[in-house]
């Protein structure tokens, strides 16, 4: 062990740069500690007021009353209504599936092929949906995947 004594930090150097990850929360907390004690975040605008989550700022101006009147007629904008469709169509798919699949074993060979033709064109259907959401759906909101036909056909019949 060496006698001198540690070099100190540098005081006028930037508290930011002196930061390292595990404690980068923790000086967050203490910026916002000293903030609040010294008044800065009191009397702000909407204090102690619920926020408002129905803020339709990303929707452009030409929509913007329409997307109002629908919603307040309890409708969605259409991409919206698209997904919630689509939704829908893939749980009742999961269950004609699921049912199809209990009577698969005492199908005989030409019920099965046709068992087999109907899943396929459920599935095509199912991607036409999904096709024309990620087409509508503003980019923000991300897509959805299209159903992988190879992958899903082999669900039918174990």
């Amino acid at each position: 062990m060496s006698d001198k004594p540690e070099a100190e930090p540098e005081h006028d150097a930037h508290p930011l740069r002196q930061v390292r990850l595990r404690t980068f929360e923790s000086a967050i907390d203490q910026q916002v500690r000293e903030a609040e004690q010294a008044g800065l975040l009191s009397n702000l605008p909407g204090a102690g007021k619920p926020m408002n989550l129905d803020d339709d700022k990303h929707v452009p101006d030409e929509l913007r009353v329409g997307f109002r009147m629908l919603k307040s007629a309890g409708y969605a904008p259409p991409w919206i209504e698209l997904q919630k469709s689509i939704r829908e169509d893939q749980a009742q798919l999961e269950r004609w599936l699921a049912r199809e699949n209990e009577r698969w074993p005492r199908l005989g060979a030409l019920e099965q092929g046709q068992l087999r033709a109907e899943h396929e064109q459920k599935l095509r259907d199912l991607n036409k949906q999904i096709g024309a959401y990620n087409l509508s759906a503003p980019p923000a909101v991300g897509q959805l995947p299209l159903l992988q036909p190879w992958r899903e056909l082999r669900k039918l019949g174990g």
